[in-house]
């Protein structure tokens, strides 16, 4: 089977699963990726309902931003691609809006690592300022792009980056579960998180993946 048709398929599969999750909304969040030859990309299209999102719906975009064949690709597009401008080991990207995680980081509360899959995963954690959809969002955060696995935009949502699709959205699920339980547990007092000497432990015995 040629690959890119099965990078469409789980394109499609991933942002029905993030809005089956809770993580993306009905018209909110997008996902692309890097096809096979490292020219373009596929993105999910403007406008769709994401629990709907089948193959034959995606938008092939270059990397200098032309649509190929048609459809009209995410507003989030120059983010996007800005991600796969400025980080050479990028083969995917999923923009979600995990509520919890949301409301922390607009708060200004800081999400800790709260579990070992945390850890592993989600290393480097930055968090920009509002900016409109666009290439105002794009340029907000495209410093945070090239040294964070996940960058949150206040009053807006998550850019997850990855070598895959699966640990792009793997990372939104991650970051809402730690947001979730911070918040829980914080209603009972002061929260023990894991210490730097645990996510050292931890980074070791699993790894990168």
């Amino acid at each position: 089977m040629d690959p890119s048709s099965n990078l469409e398929e789980e394109l499609a599969h991933t942002i029905r699963r993030l809005y089956q999750r809770g993580l993306v909304s009905g018209v909110g969040g997008n996902a692309s990726v890097l096809l096979p030859s490292g020219r373009e990309i596929l993105i999910t299209p403007s406008g769709y309902f994401k629990g709907g999102v089948a193959k034959g719906d995606l938008v092939k975009v270059t990397l200098r931003g032309r649509v190929i064949g048609g459809g009209t690709p995410s507003s989030e597009l120059a983010t996007h691609l800005a991600a796969y401008r400025v980080r050479s080991d990028l083969k995917a990207v999923v923009h979600g809006h995990p509520p919890t995680a949301v409301a922390l980081m607009t708060a200004g509360v800081p999400i800790p690592p709260m579990t070992p899959e945390h850890a592993v995963l989600i290393r480097t954690f930055g968090v920009a300022e509002f900016a409109p959809p666009g290439e105002p969002g794009a340029k907000a955060v495209q410093g945070l792009l090239k040294r964070c696995d996940l960058v949150g935009v206040k009053n807006h949502g998550f850019f997850s980056l990855g070598a895959d699709l699966h640990e792009a959205a793997s990372r939104i699920e991650i970051i809402e579960e730690s947001a979730k339980i911070y918040l829980v547990a914080h209603q009972f007092g002061e929260v023990p998180t894991l210490s730097e000497n645990d996510l050292k432990k931890i980074r070791s015995g699993y790894g990168r993946h």
